[in-house]
């Protein structure tokens, strides 16, 4: 089984669901790619005829995971973020959010990295490089003179985002994807 790397380690509070029904809060902290594991008699420290468990609490997620889940799917979820990095586990919820429901949780790290085009302080900014990324060296020395390096790339980024890139906006600029 894989681990989690020390820069991303969320971490799952389970509550076995029969205690809580009945008023009382039984559970633990524990590393979230294992909340798989656990199971009733973890929590109580002996066996019992209590059988479900439930995520209750929940950190580090950096908004991959949202609200009360199974601890089955803490797991899967904390497993597709083994192989982030720290810098990429903001922008990796934001994906998860808007495009992961659409896709299998074992393939959400390779569609993110395919999807995922970086932070940039605007949309402009994001045009302007994507431009010179993609054009011919010969384009590229002439968006260096007038009229191209004129241009207002904020307004053909207009544009370019209604074409299929998609931005959101975090503190001090946005994110790009492009969706497939």
């Amino acid at each position: 089984m894989p681990t989690l790397s020390t820069a991303i380690r969320p971490r799952v509070w389970i509550g076995c669901l029969a205690c809580y029904n009945g008023g009382r809060l039984t559970g633990e902290w524990y590393d979230a790619d294992i909340a798989g594991l656990v199971t009733p008699a973890d929590l109580h420290g002996r066996e019992t005829s209590h059988e479900e468990l439930w995520v209750f609490d929940h950190e580090d997620f950096y908004g991959a995971l949202e609200g009360e889940c199974s601890p089955h799917e803490a797991a899967e979820i904390a497993e597709a973020m083994v192989d982030l990095s720290a810098d990429e586990a903001a922008p990796f919820a934001v994906w998860v959010r808007e495009w992961g429901v659409h896709a299998e949780r074992n393939h959400w790290v390779e569609r993110f990295h395919d999807e995922y085009r970086g932070f940039y302080k605007s949309e402009g900014d994001f045009a302007a490089e994507w431009a010179e990324d993609t054009s011919e060296p010969e384009d590229q020395k002439r968006m260096q003179v007038w009229p191209f390096n004129a241009i207002d790339w904020d307004y053909a980024a207009k544009e370019l985002f209604s074409g299929g890139f998609h931005s959101e906006e975090v503190s001090g600029g946005i994110y790009v994807f492009d969706p497939q």
